[in-house]
């Protein structure tokens, strides 16, 4: 929160300005929301199978996905051309991947005993990964001050966040931060056109909405495939590719694809 003490207001775009606006009345809206309790229900995975001594291992194996996602986008920004990407884009692509990374863990420890205590180390580090999508596709379409800014807020809020939940039990700001930055992305993508933005979000976007709906189902799953494996193993599956997919143009940059400069240059009108 503190970044917007030293954005430099009289410089912003319009297109900047509006995506300041739009945080804070998604934040006056959420002082409206009502409580929202962690169903207790969502802890109760359809496969509950043990391999190798490890309870619901299906569930907790498949967080490895993540793990590898995490470890190439490390090791892609390593070896990268710093200045093929812009500096917050960069910064954005770190979140994404010391995120996965993160996530391997919080989420492996979460399966292993399923409860609203570990599921907070399980959604911690994905609001990292969220702040660095943010940022990068800010950097991208509107310009390099406010994916800054962006940065700073939706990590730190993030955070927030699930802090906030697991002491007061209200889940309605996390809540808001998953999808209401989902819309956001979303409304983002389709009001700037940018040919040169080297990110498949359209391809990101499928894969998020597909794991969550193989998460929704995850008994329906089990049940379809008789027992073959449930949708929640599936989500980490699918979730991994979207971060492999935004990962992806750092690889196609270092074999010599031109990569697109972040938007910092040309403000909107």
């Amino acid at each position: 929160m503190t970044e917007l003490l030293f954005l430099h207001w009289r410089h912003l775009s319009r297109a900047e300005r509006w995506c300041v606006a739009i945080l804070a009345l998604a934040l006056v809206g959420w002082l409206a929301m009502p409580v929202v309790v962690q169903d207790q229900a969502y802890h109760r995975f359809a496969d509950t199978r043990s391999l190798f001594g490890i309870p619901n291992s299906a569930d907790v194996l498949s967080n490895l996905a993540f793990l590898a996602v995490g470890v190439y986008g490390i090791g892609q920004l390593a070896a990268h051309d710093p200045h093929a990407f812009s500096p917050a884009t960069r910064a954005g692509l770190w979140c994404v991947s010391i995120g996965f990374c993160a996530t391997a863990g919080g989420s492996a420890w979460y399966h292993i005993a399923p409860s609203d205590t570990t599921l907070v180390w399980d959604r911690l580090p994905m609001t990292v990964i969220f702040a660095g999508l943010i940022a990068a596709a800010l950097a991208q379409r509107v310009g390099e001050n406010v994916a800054r800014v962006g940065l700073a807020l939706t990590f730190e809020l993030g955070i927030a966040s699930v802090v906030y939940w697991a002491v007061t039990r209200d889940l309605s700001l996390y809540l808001l931060l998953q999808f209401g930055g989902l819309a956001a992305l979303l409304l983002l993508l389709i009001v700037t056109k940018r040919g040169d933005d080297p990110f498949p979000w359209g391809t990101l976007i499928i894969l998020y909405a597909l794991a969550k709906v193989a998460e929704l189902e995850d008994q329906a799953i089990w049940r379809a495939t008789g027992g073959a494996f449930a949708g929640h193993a599936l989500k980490h599956l699918l979730a991994a590719a979207v971060g492999f997919a935004v990962l992806l143009p750092l690889a196609r940059s270092r074999r010599g694809a031109p990569a697109a400069k972040s938007a910092a240059a040309t403000p909107a009108p």
